[in-house]
Formats: structure tokens, C-alpha cells, sequence
């Protein structure tokens, strides 16, 4: 499509494991657009822990195009293995 850019050269990157659980159970319920992490940029001390990530970001429609998301999501750790995940924030750039 004229005027919008290729991201095919972003590949999915791995993610520190319990960041990876909790994108996981963040995303899978919120509907509208497929989020899939290109680059883990770290991390923020507030009430409980930020993680920002770069994201492909696709609405779920025939004609979308891909575009790039700043995302922020917040990790209240409960105990030593479990913790609370919330979406903070989805900005497209």
C-alpha cells in the first residue's frame, strides 16, 4: 500500500518470561488488534513494575495496515511467582 511502511523486518523478540506470561493474559482479553512484541525496552519502579515494549500493532480488519504501538503494561507481583498484569497504556507511533 502507497505511503505506509513494511515492518516485515520486525520479528518477534522474546521476552523475559514472566513478562511474557503476563502479555500474554493482558492481550488475550482485549479484542480490536493483534499485538505482537518486536522490542522489550524495560522497565519502571511505580505501584508495582512498568514494562515497556514496542509492539506490531494490527486492527482486526480485512484492509489494515500494521502499525507500531508504544505499550505499557504493570506487573503487581502477588508472591514470588504470581502476579497481577493491567495494560497502562497503547500508543500508536
Amino acid at each position: 500500500m502507497t505511503g505506509t511502511f513494511n515492518f516485515d523486518v520486525l520479528k518477534p523478540c522474546s521476552l523475559p518470561e514472566k513478562v511474557a506470561t503476563g502479555f500474554a493474559d493482558v492481550f488475550s482479553h482485549l479484542a480490536g488488534a493483534d499485538y505482537i512484541p518486536v522490542l522489550y525496552c524495560g522497565t519502571q519502579t511505580v505501584h508495582g513494575i512498568n514494562h515497556m515494549l514496542i509492539c506490531k500493532m494490527r486492527v482486526c480488519h480485512p484492509d489494515a495496515v500494521e502499525k507500531l504501538a508504544k505499550v505499557i503494561i504493570n506487573q503487581i507481583p502477588i508472591d514470588e511467582i504470581n502476579s497481577k498484569w493491567s495494560i497502562v497504556s497503547i500508543e500508536e507511533i
